[in-house]
């Protein structure tokens, strides 16, 4: 079990971002900040992100609450009076999430002197409360609670529970817990199997790095069909790395897929890359407007005008690229 608790450590656990936990009654400027700031923090922009997650946390919203308070806490290296309101706020409206952060704070110096609020809850309490949030909900059939309490407990059987629900998220992780060593298998073959099951129903339960972990899976195995085909549905899903490989096999360079080639699509593609990571300036691009040149060196310019086209209706029928980062890391 060690590599078990390793793996735990390492905070493997992601989760999508954009998510359907409650939110508070936003105007639609206020939505339109809260869309804007999760984007920008599914490509690991936090600073893009923060200024428009301030316009929705104050709003009330939960999740908005929840990820500014981990940006503060991540750029400050502990968790702020103001992270710590945040954290707070989205707490006492169920978020167990901001619960488990709260509960691994070091004791503020009223406790540590005794003269604390009445109302102010010591990280045990909030651990107590995250725990018993998670079990009612875990009792309902919540198979993210279910994860959550493998996180707070680190009991293996839990992690075993989400998947079984049918958590797409917990399949994905069981599934990689596998293939690192953790469990015990006495028939040959058995591990492979399993490993293959949960990467399997993650792929098909929606989860784009649960594509992406059976696509490997079956390239490995020399399933080339199959490892086209998990990508292009990744890709077409918003996975940031997915549509890379896409984009880069629709213009042969190189062609690990067997697609044919589609320079027209590959720049449409590349160009969505492009304007979602544009990196730190024209002289130092992101990895979308670096392949964009090369692409393009390749096409006339009627092409990429086409090209240009393909990007508006792609954006207009497929989620935003994302990167899936953790919800709940370091």
């Amino acid at each position: 079990m060690h590599k078990m608790f390793v793996y735990l450590i390492k905070s493997i656990f992601t989760l999508f971002i954009v998510c359907n936990s409650a939110w508070a009654e936003l105007t639609p400027e206020q939505e339109e900040a809260r869309n804007q700031g999760l984007f920008f923090l599914n490509m690991i922009s936090s600073a893009k992100a923060s200024p428009f997650l301030e316009i929705s946390a104050e709003a009330g919203d939960t999740e908005s609450q929840y990820y500014l308070a981990e940006i503060l806490r991540r750029n400050n290296k502990f968790i702020t009076p103001k992270a710590q309101a945040l954290y707070e706020a989205a707490a006492e409206k169920g978020d167990i999430y901001s619960m488990m952060r709260l509960a691994n704070k070091k004791d503020d110096l009223c406790h540590i002197m005794e003269n604390c609020p009445p109302d102010i809850k010591t990280p045990q309490e909030w651990l107590e409360n995250a725990r018993s949030l998670a079990k009612e909900r875990a009792a309902q059939g919540d198979g993210e609670a279910m994860q959550q309490l493998f996180v707070m407990t680190g009991q293996f059987d839990w992690l075993i529970k989400a998947a079984e629900s049918g958590f797409p998220v917990a399949q994905e992780w069981l599934g990689s817990l596998y293939k690192e060593g953790v469990g015990t298998f006495l028939i040959p073959g058995n591990r492979e199997k399993e490993i293959e099951k949960w990467y399997k129903a993650s792929a098909e339960g929606g989860y784009p790095p649960g594509m992406n972990s059976y696509a490997d899976f079956l390239n490995k195995r020399g399933d080339r069909q199959g490892f086209a085909y998990w990508i292009e549905k990744s890709a077409k899903a918003g996975d940031f790395g997915a549509m890379s490989d896409y984009a880069a096999w629709a213009a042969h360079m190189p062609n690990k897929a067997g697609y044919p080639l589609d320079l027209i699509k590959a720049y449409g593609l590349t160009l969505l890359m492009a304007e979602a990571d544009p990196g730190i300036g024209p002289s130092s691009p992101g990895y979308g407007g670096r392949v964009l040149k090369k692409v393009a060196a390749k096409m006339t310019p009627e092409q990429i005008e086409a090209g240009k086209a393909y990007a508006k209706e792609w954006a207009k029928t497929h989620p935003p690229l994302s990167r899936f980062p953790s919800k709940f890391g370091f």
